[in-house]
Parts: C-alpha cells; structure tokens; sequence
C-alpha cells in the first residue's frame, strides 16, 4: 500500500509540474491550448487531478473499505474515459460518450468528498453534515442536467436559486473540512501522548531482552 500511495504521489507531482510547464509555455505566446499539446495538457491535469484524488481514497481505504472501494472504481473510469477521450477524435464533438464520462466523473469528485468527510467526522456535528450532503446531492443532480445538455437557467429564478445552492454548498464544505481538521489534530495529539513511537528492530529488541530477564528470573526463582 506504502509503496503505491508513493507511486501515485510521484506520478501526481510530475504530471503537476509539466501542466505548469504548459501553462507556462501558453503565457509566453506558445500554442499550447489547441491541438495536440493541448490533449497533452488535458492528459496530465487529468493523471495530476486523479492521481491525487487516487491518494486521499486509498488512505480512506483503511476506514471504510466498501465506501473507498467504490470510490475508487468511480474515479478509476472516469479518468480512463477522459484519457479515451483526450486521445482521440471524441474530443473535438459533441456526444453521448463525453456526457457520460463528465457526469461520472462528477459523481466520483462528489462522492470522494462525502465518504472522506464522513470518515473523518464520523458522527460528529451530524445534522450539519447531514444538510451538507443533500446540498451537494441537489448541486450534483442540477450540474448533471446541465452537462446533459438541459437550460435550467430558462426556468424563472434559477440563476438565484443555483447561486445560492453553489454558495452554501462552498460554505459548508470548508465549515466541515475545517472541522475535520481539528478532530483529526486532537487525535494525533492524544496519540503522542498516549503512545511511543519506536522502529519495529527496537521493539524486537527490547521483547527479546524482556523474555531473557523473564527467563533469568525464573532460573533464579528455582
């Protein structure tokens, strides 16, 4: 697992580094947003953003294997659909297949965020979370018909209503990851001082000199 995550961490960083390069080369007048550099571009934001997405669910993994593993296989098609797409002709029209692999993907950033809020927070603050999820759920469902190609802003009052949804929606996730945050440094704070750290040889050491004195004192015991 050690060695994945660390993989997957390499993999981020670099595709990060070479789309700043890219959008480095796009500041000094370089074509780099059409064409082939542009799927390139396309391509690494996407193994960036997967990537890092990919650390974070294997981390949850650990808490929550069902929730982690469906994460998981979410965030694993779409960025094999989007690199499908980046790679071929389906980038450059309109259809079924690119519709569906952005509301996938959609749905795989969402739920990412729910089951790693939920992992974290456990019980904690319930009602909130509670409100914050079904905001992000209708979000999720408005964002959909609108990939799928559906005017919601035609309906009377819509543009205010989606506004204010976005708003809250920002709103109580940062509320609920600073929250997060917190448990999550009281925890590591207690463990510190609950608990010693030591390597593994150490503590091999010290078990074996533990059963020697064990056995010496029961030789002299006799």
């Amino acid at each position: 697992m050690i060695k994945i995550k660390k993989a997957l961490l390499i993999s981020s960083l670099v595709s990060l580094g070479i789309t700043c390069l890219f959008f480095i080369l796009g500041i000094f007048g370089l074509e780099v947003f059409k064409g082939v550099p542009f799927r390139f571009l396309l391509i690494f934001a996407t193994l960036c953003v997967g990537c890092g997405f990919m650390v974070n669910e294997l981390s949850v993994l650990k808490r929550n294997k069902l929730l982690a593993i469906i994460s998981i296989s979410c965030l694993t098609v779409s960025i094999l659909f989007a690199l499908i797409i980046f790679c071929s002709p389906l980038l450059d029209n309109n259809n079924a297949f690119n519709t569906i692999t952005a509301i996938i993907a959609l749905f795989s950033t969402f739920f990412m965020i729910v089951i790693s809020l939920c992992t974290k927070l456990e019980k904690r603050i319930l009602p909130l979370q509670i409100i914050c999820y079904i905001i992000l759920f209708v979000l999720e469902i408005l964002l959909s018909l609108l990939i799928g190609g559906y005017d919601l802003f035609k309906i009377d009052a819509m543009t205010e209503i989606f506004s204010v949804i976005c708003v809250v929606a920002v709103g109580l996730l940062i509320a609920l990851w600073i929250l997060s945050s917190k448990k999550e440094s009281q925890t590591n704070f207690i463990d510190d001082k609950l608990y010693v750290k030591i390597l593994k040889t150490e503590y091999e050491a010290l078990k074996a000199e533990n059963q020697k004195l064990k056995t010496e004192l029961e030789e002299l015991k006799k």
